[in-house]
């Protein structure tokens, strides 16, 4: 009896052992997971919302901080390294969209415009200035949820390594990999993460018709809406930044299609 005892003992002393390395490795995932967890700026001056959709997006692994108005979300960019920026059009002082503009100057983050319903004109004006995507409120959480987690794997699993892929079409030199637009003059190009996927998707797919559908599938993660412009505003958008560099692109229209680029890109 005293045997069987003590050999229950020892199996009750291997087995917490074993235990206590279980919950040091879960542990240390834990802190791996937390570490990793992708970080979301809500920037809406309606507090209930916020708290709604921070503790939503909390609830999916995401990391969330709010900003009540546009210097507040200012100086919340240049302290930390967000992975998606959610931004109200009408804010209080600087508006949604004129705040969009400014970060957009030091920023590529990705940004989703939240505007009221109807405004159209609200829409494009932020595709525009350079957000990647829109929302209409009142919006369906489970498809804020989806829009987020498309908008940051895009951004993370857009990176591979420098000088990776390379093209280059008429002097201008594209690299996944530094996300970098060269020009013909040897200048970068800044773009938006949006934008320079677009280009990269054109490249990619020189002298091929490319459908509306899957450019909307590969650069906004989503399908396209009623009256959805939203490819449209950002291919003009990619246009006059580039021809500002000098860049000129043969992109054509393909009616009720899409849209080819036409050119003799080259790997370098």
């Amino acid at each position: 009896m005293l045997r069987l005892t003590a050999f229950c003992c020892i199996l009750l002393q291997a087995a917490c052992r074993q235990c206590a390395t279980v919950l040091c490795s879960l542990g240390a995932t834990c802190r791996n997971l937390a570490a990793m967890a992708s970080r979301i700026l809500i920037v809406d001056d309606d507090q209930e919302i916020c708290s709604l959709v921070k503790a939503y997006l909390e609830r999916s692994e995401f990391e969330v901080d709010v900003a009540h108005d546009g210097a507040s979300a200012k100086s919340a960019v240049s302290r930390t390294a967000f992975d998606l920026l959610l931004l109200d059009v009408m804010l209080p002082g600087q508006s949604g969209l004129d705040l969009c503009r400014d970060l957009r100057s030091t920023s590529s983050v990705p940004i989703i415009m939240l505007t009221a319903m109807g405004q159209l004109a609200d829409k494009v004006t932020g595709l525009e200035l350079g957000a990647d995507d829109y929302m209409v409120k009142p919006f369906e959480p489970r498809e804020l949820l989806a829009r987020a987690r498309a908008a940051v794997r895009r951004r993370q699993t857009g990176e591979p390594e420098a000088g990776a892929g390379r093209h280059a079409l008429d002097g201008m030199v594209v690299d996944p990999g530094l996300r970098s637009v060269t020009a013909p003059d040897g200048e970068n190009v800044a773009l938006t993460f949006a934008e320079f996927e677009l280009l990269a998707l054109l490249l990619a797919h020189a002298n091929a018709t490319l459908p509306r559908a899957q450019i909307l599938q590969q650069v906004f993660g989503r399908s396209a809406g009623l009256y959805d412009r939203s490819v449209d505003v950002l291919l003009s958008r990619l246009r006059r930044k580039l021809a500002k560099a000098g860049i000129t692109l043969a992109i054509e229209s393909v009616r009720a299609v899409g849209y080819m680029l036409v050119g003799q890109v080259t790997r370098c």
